[in-house]
């Protein structure tokens, strides 16, 4: 039996401008009140997704910014990890030369160098101003806190830019593409995997207890850890290469682990 579902939010549950659909509001919502728990794992923010939970009007453990905070229904602490200051200084100097938008997330907030068009189409899809800081480098470890750093750009920048980021942080980062057009780093090890690791060990849940969707080289961590994963039909073809069920919507993967008699 499927003791927890874990859902991803941007190109899954959330679309643009914030939209859910009622369907997947209503299978989520008759899925919790029959005792099974949800858990939003997002590379956006824990404070983001308290507000789409409070929009579904269902509880939910958290995993936010790809697993770098975790927090269990009733708000406990579970675990978080940011960068050291140094390492952050050194990514961001790298970076610099890549021609596209650079953000930084702390646990709560969002800062970027210095402000444009970009900013304002990206801070669009967020619950949250982007701020700007033009001297943000020079407080990391001390005033700021990073847990993210992120390039947004074309589609082609984007893959571009993971590739010469790995080869040159690979081994004291991890990063991957959380969207089309965003590449996220962290600090090694953490991942959306590795959150969900934390929390089922605190719930005394094993991964094969686990059903998870998701649609983006950011959720096949978490697809590695059980057989019940599903992939939006949306996603690139590489990420549904990695997961066993294509559906199109997320109330489709409920409703196919009803049929098979796992909730």
């Amino acid at each position: 039996m499927i003791k927890l579902f874990v859902s991803d939010l941007d190109g899954t549950l959330l679309g643009m401008d914030h939209y859910i659909k009622n369907e997947d509001i209503d299978a989520l919502r008759r899925m919790v009140e029959q005792g099974t728990p949800l858990t939003v794992a997002s590379g956006r923010m824990d404070h983001e997704i308290k507000e789409v939970l409070n929009r579904l009007k269902v509880p939910g453990h958290r995993i936010s910014q790809n697993g770098a905070f975790v927090y269990n229904e009733s708000d406990e602490h579970i675990h978080s990890k940011t960068f050291e200051g140094d390492l952050a200084r050194k990514v961001m100097d790298h970076i610099e030369q890549e021609p596209m938008i650079k953000t930084v997330s702390t646990s709560d907030q969002t800062f970027t160098k210095e402000h444009n068009e970009w900013i304002d189409k990206i801070s669009e899809q967020l619950f949250h101003d982007i701020i700007v800081e033009p001297q943000m480098a020079d407080q990391f470890g001390t005033t700021i806190a990073p847990s993210k750093i992120t390039l947004h750009g074309k589609e082609d920048d984007v893959t571009a830019a993971y590739k010469r980021i790995h080869e040159a942080f690979g081994e004291t980062t991890d990063s991957f593409i959380s969207h089309e057009t965003c590449v996220d780093i962290m600090p090694k090890s953490i991942n959306k995997g590795s959150g969900l690791h934390s929390l089922i060990a605190k719930l005394d849940i094993q991964p094969h207890e686990i059903a998870c969707v998701g649609d983006s080289f950011n959720d096949l961590a978490m697809f590695a850890l059980t057989p019940h994963n599903y992939v939006m039909s949306t996603a690139h073809k590489e990420v549904q290469e990695r997961a066993n069920t294509i559906v199109d919507h997320v109330h489709e993967a409920i409703e196919d682990l009803e049929k098979k008699g796992l909730l």
